[in-house]
């Protein structure tokens, strides 16, 4: 591969039509954006608001809405709209002049790990009978959580393939079992009955199985935690993989779900008693993922259950309440197995919901589905200095009979530094992602030469979706960038290389008017019908990707 120009500060003249406004800039200029889903009294999406409806709050502030968009047009309704058209040979991943389906995705988690196994076979169940119902235009991904997160398949259209990736996928088991302390409770209560003609054995008895049962809410109590915390690593990783896909993303997560307290002992009393909170644990992971763009949907893989003393397997009735020997263990072990406070605190922070006492497993597709038709994206610039701190948000409209949901609000954080190289096969997963990123705005101009059957392409890269960090009177970025072609059906081919991006801070201006270039020619694999570019900003992490279909290119 020959390069005709490195990755610089030299200012590219685009065309008019690409020109974008830019604000100007501020080292601590951080634009936030919300996804608003507005619903009428009946649960219906409304899809005909105004940006000037609208009304966005920070902390108590309002602050302007310098972007407003509305996410919820159908497939059908998009194609009567199509996108506005380019030059020969020019293609960018700019919204306004990309066609296709809205930019908001949907995926699954299935989770084994806080499932049991009886409830895990059903989900799976219904799961593949819902891939069969699936319009063409849906775009999935589904992930499967055991003891590490899986990809089943990423994001596709080929439902085909993701039943049978389910089907094949093993069974996993929980990460450890938890005793059925409501069979135990039982089993104690009977033998301590056995001694009810002898009231010093009978309390000796109970003593012990008191003991018993303590020990065995300890085992289960950190049985549970060991649990909480894989899980809430695995979601804060799959947020990761989430983040550089811009927009809305619906994470539909069928559990059986996490708690988000522990009692032991005689409800946190006596030796072997005590309460621990994870709530702030949950909330942290939940801001993060709200912090990510992702939506939960999460769904109780129990359904509609009985409890365990009145199934046909129970060994015998429970205690009439207020007359159990051991009923303050039971109410311990009842609010430590609660999943509603955790699971209903994690969907309401980003904006989604949970779904319970229900035996449609399937609710949080039609939910978010729903919930997706009167979906907007708001932005707005946030100028103060990062603090690290959660700052709450609150949108309002001003038509009546409007409900709104949303995150509830953002973190203030510095990037969190370089964040190292993509191993291969994150590189391949980018590549292959039907799903592109516009997370950062790229524009390119590209002919083929036609002695030398080369390439050359020319890059724009919008200078206000990268992260410049000040050194002195400069401003300098750290980006990588790959053309990979992609042959069909085959292993795709990429070069990568890393460049800093310094500008002086006084030419911003200049910079954000033309963009910053960068070059690059090379032969494409014969048989290659498409190359992805790819511009990762080294910093954030975050990632733009432009397709350019190699027979659109014109020869020169």
């Amino acid at each position: 591969m020959r390069f005709f120009a490195a990755a610089t500060a030299l200012i590219l003249t685009a065309s008019a039509q690409l020109q974008q406004t830019t604000p100007t800039f501020r080292s601590t200029t951080r634009l936030v954006e919300l996804s608003v889903t507005a619903l009428d009294k009946d649960g219906k999406g409304i899809t005909d608001l105004a940006q000037k409806e609208f009304t966005v709050l920070e902390n108590g502030e309002p602050r302007a809405i310098a972007i407003f968009r509305f996410e919820g047009a159908t497939p059908a309704e998009l194609k009567e709209a199509p996108a506005a058209s380019l030059p020969a040979g020019v293609f960018t991943n700019s919204v306004e002049f990309t066609p296709g389906p809205v930019r908001n995705i949907t995926a699954l988690v299935i989770d084994e790990l806080n499932t049991a196994p009886q409830d895990s076979m059903r989900v799976r169940a219904m799961v593949t009978r819902y891939l069969k119902a699936l319009t063409p235009q849906t775009r999935m991904a589904v992930y499967h959580m055991s003891r590490k997160l899986t990809v089943l398949h990423d994001f596709t259209d080929d439902f085909e393939s993701l039943r049978a990736r389910v089907q094949k996928s093993a069974l996993a088991l929980p990460l450890q079992h938890e005793g059925d302390f409501d069979r135990s409770v039982i089993e104690a209560e009977q033998l301590v009955n056995m001694f009810a003609g002898d009231p010093q054995m009978q309390a000796m008895m109970e003593e012990v199985m008191r003991n018993q049962l303590e020990v065995e809410m300890m085992m289960d109590a950190a049985a549970r935690r060991r649990r909480l915390d894989l899980t809430l690593v695995t979601m804060e990783a799959l947020g990761r993989h989430l983040e550089g896909i811009p927009g809305r993303k619906s994470l539909i997560w069928i559990s059986g779900g996490i708690s988000i307290i522990s009692v032991t002992g005689a409800m946190g009393f006596g030796p072997r008693g005590g309460i621990e909170s994870y709530e702030d644990k949950i909330r942290r992971t939940s801001q993060r993922l709200a912090q990510q763009g992702v939506v939960l949907y999460i769904v109780d893989a129990k359904g509609l259950t009985l409890p365990n003393w009145m199934s046909a397997s129970s060994p015998g009735a429970m205690p009439v309440r207020g007359r159990g020997r051991f009923e303050p263990q039971q109410d311990a072990v009842n609010m430590s197995t609660d999943p509603f406070p955790a699971m209903n605190l994690m969907a309401s922070t980003t904006g989604g919901r949970f779904l319970h006492n229900t035996n449609d497993l399937l609710a949080g597709f039609s939910r978010a589905a729903a919930d997706l038709r009167g979906s907007y994206t708001l932005g707005f610039y946030a100028t103060e200095e990062p603090d690290r701190k959660w700052h709450k948000v609150s949108v309002r409209v001003s038509r009546k009979g409007v409900n709104v949901r949303h995150r509830q609000g953002y973190l203030a954080e510095l990037p969190a530094g370089n964040r190292g190289e993509w191993t291969p096969e994150s590189w391949n997963a980018v590549i292959s992602n039907p799903i592109g990123s516009t997370a950062v705005l790229v524009t390119a101009s590209a002919v083929a030469l036609k002695e030398s059957g080369n390439v050359r392409i020319a890059l724009r890269l919008e200078p206000s979706s990268l992260h410049f960090r000040k050194d002195g009177n400069f401003l300098q970025a750290d980006i990588q960038i790959t053309v990979a072609d992609k042959p069909v059906g085959g292993a795709a081919r990429r070069h990568t290389e890393s460049a800093s991006v310094r500008l002086e801070a006084a030419k911003w201006a200049a910079a954000a008017r033309g963009g910053l270039a960068w070059g690059r020619e090379w032969k494409p694999l014969e048989e290659a019908v498409m190359a992805r570019v790819i511009v990762r900003d080294m910093t954030t992490g975050r990632y733009g990707t432009l397709d350019v279909p190699l027979k659109k290119i014109p020869v020169q």
